[in-house]
């Protein structure tokens, strides 16, 4: 794997997690938790989930030959 296609996986990876971080936040509003331990749980999740996601698209458009 070349330097610009790991910079690019990389992107792929951060952009995902900030997003899962938004979106858990989103979460975290519509389901009225609030606290420490339910933003480090809903964050927390998001960011895994979101990374891993974006990881996986980064994966399929690479395979698709884009």
């Amino acid at each position: 794997m070349t330097d610009q296609t790991q910079r690019t996986k990389q992107f792929y990876r951060s952009s995902g997690a900030i997003l899962g971080l938004v979106l858990g936040y989103g979460v975290m509003l519509l389901t009225g938790f609030t606290g420490m331990v339910a933003s480090a749980v809903f964050w927390g999740i998001g960011c895994v989930l979101g990374g891993m996601a974006a990881e996986r698209l980064f994966r399929w458009n690479n395979n698709q030959g884009r």
